[in-house]
This record gives C-alpha cells, structure tokens and sequence, in this order.
C-alpha cells in the first residue's frame, strides 16, 4: 500500500489540484494481525495426519500428540514397559535405553528411558518410548530381552 494519499480537488470546471495528504494518522500503533499462511496450514495438517496414521499403525488410533511429554508425530509415549512391550511385539524393531533428566513440578529425577525405533510399512521410521519402572517389573520381557548391546 502506497503510504502517500492525495485528495482531488476539482475546481472549476476540468482542471483538477492535488494536495499532499499527512499518512502518520492513518497509522495505528498495534502490530498488524497475522495469520497463518498457506504454508503453515498445509504442514500442520500434513503433521496432524502422519500423527493419526503412526498411532493408527501402533494400535492406539484416536491418541493425540502430547507436546508437553516431548511427543511428535513420530515419537509416541507409553505408560510402561508392559505397553511397550505390547507395541514391539506388534511392530518389532530396534530396543535401546538412555538415561535422562525429568523435570517434575516436584524437582529433577534421573530416569532410564526405553526406545523401541520402528520402522512402519508405509510411514517410515517412529520411536516408541517409556521410562523404566522397577515397581512394575518386566525384566523377562521380550522388549527387554532385546535390548541393543
């Protein structure tokens, strides 16, 4: 938008006067609204659907992503290693652990999380992770009798 505007004057006749107008009124000080462009919607959308078919593929259609537990499209969290191992003997694929840092409401706790990364026919590579609880056993598990060396 030209930021320079001219009002007509029409004097007498055909002959016609332009006269500079000030823009600085016409500015306001809030920021002008954005929205989302076409871009970012189609992407959403694309993430929003490959989420769908990832759990649908896992068993667990109908599960929305939980961002504040650090799930993706392609990272799925589960409660235990009984439904982890659940999934893996569904899907299969590669067991391993890393230990990491939670951070609780509560303070800081050091945790031993298990990843079983699939490869899902159609979707490509997800990861399937829990933390371990020892409460909860399963070390005779066949998640856990797989554990990458």
């Amino acid at each position: 938008m030209n930021d320079t505007l001219a009002t007509i004057t029409v004097l007498a006749g055909t002959a016609l006067v332009l006269t500079p107008v000030d823009p600085t009124h016409l500015h306001t000080s809030r920021p002008a609204q954005t929205t989302p462009g076409c871009t970012a919607l189609l992407l959403a959308h694309a993430d929003t659907t490959l989420a769908a078919q990832v759990r649908a593929a896992l068993g667990m259609p109908g599960r929305r992503v939980n961002e504040a537990e650090g799930e993706t499209a392609r990272r799925v969290g589960v409660w235990s290693q009984h439904e982890l191992n659940e999934v893996y003997e569904r899907v299969g694929g590669v067991v391993t652990t890393r230990t990491v840092q939670r951070t609780y409401s509560g303070g800081t706790v050091t945790a031993a999380e298990i990843t079983v990364t699939a490869t899902l026919p159609g979707i490509g590579v997800v990861e399937i992770v829990t933390d371990w609880d020892e409460e909860s056993g399963g070390h005779d598990l066949p998640v856990m009798r797989n554990l990458a060396a």
